[in-house]
């Protein structure tokens, strides 16, 4: 990202030299954690509600 959209995240409080910026278009993401004895998958994905889903 250059030009005026990176210049959008300048706030003048950053250290000197440049830095890198990233735009992500994300339409999915899942977190999988493990919650006593059960995987425990949430699953969001976009223009829906988060669903969770559980393994023993």
């Amino acid at each position: 990202m250059t030009g005026p959209e990176k210049d959008a995240y300048v706030t003048g409080s950053e250290p000197p030299g440049g830095f890198h910026a990233f735009r992500l278009d994300l339409h999915e993401a899942t977190i999988t954690t493990v919650e006593g004895d059960e995987l425990v998958i949430r699953l969001w994905r976009s223009g829906r509600p988060v669903e969770t889903f559980r393994r023993k």
